[in-house]
């Protein structure tokens, strides 16, 4: 019954709603969102375990923290997306693992990304074809960045220190390489 409902509205059931609202709210939006979660912990190079726990950690904060969701401030997907990669980046820090590069290995792409028993949603495939296309509009540099700051999990001040640039330089690419994205992955 509430799979017609938005995820903005979905948010605000896990925020204020009854326990059995609040139940059927998170089960939809974790039907929603568990594949994306878990293709964005394998592409930053966690494996496939880890993945899983860090879905279920991540559906947890959902959780306890809906009722910090502000549309005002950004779309329920973008928190939704921000809060799991915070988790990962959390975890790679800790394991200090290596992440895997931005382009991935074509014959594994599919693979990565799919539940046990399930396959990726045509829409969150979409995505990452899109993501994929938008990332090519970036400059080497920019690139360099992105991998760093968001695939590899380093804060700004360990991005300009591994790639021997100031802080501020890192900063402006990373910005001007967001606005890139923000345009080119713009819904039509």
């Amino acid at each position: 019954m509430l799979e017609a409902f938005s995820d903005e509205a979905l948010l605000a059931l896990l925020a204020r709603g009854g326990p059995r609202e609040k139940e059927e709210a998170l089960k939809v939006l974790f039907k929603r969102y568990a594949p994306s979660f878990l293709g964005l912990f394998r592409r930053m190079g966690l494996d496939r375990a880890t993945g899983e726990d860090l879905v279920q950690e991540a559906f947890v904060r959902v959780y306890e923290r809906a009722g910090s969701f502000d549309p005002r401030r950004a779309p329920a997907r973008t928190w939704l997306l921000s809060l799991a990669h915070h988790l990962a980046v959390d975890e790679l820090r800790r394991r200090r693992a290596r992440p895997r590069l931005l382009e991935p290995d074509p014959e594994e792409a599919e693979a990565a990304f799919d539940l046990p028993g399930e396959r990726l949603d045509e829409e969150a495939a979409l995505d990452r074809v899109r993501l994929g296309e938008a990332l090519k509009v970036l400059s080497p540099e920019e690139r360099a960045v992105i991998q760093a700051l968001f695939y590899e999990g380093y804060t700004h001040e360990e991005a300009a220190q591994r790639l021997g640039l100031p802080l501020g330089t890192v900063k402006t690419r990373a910005r001007r390489a967001l606005l890139k994205l923000k345009e080119v992955l713009r819904e039509p």
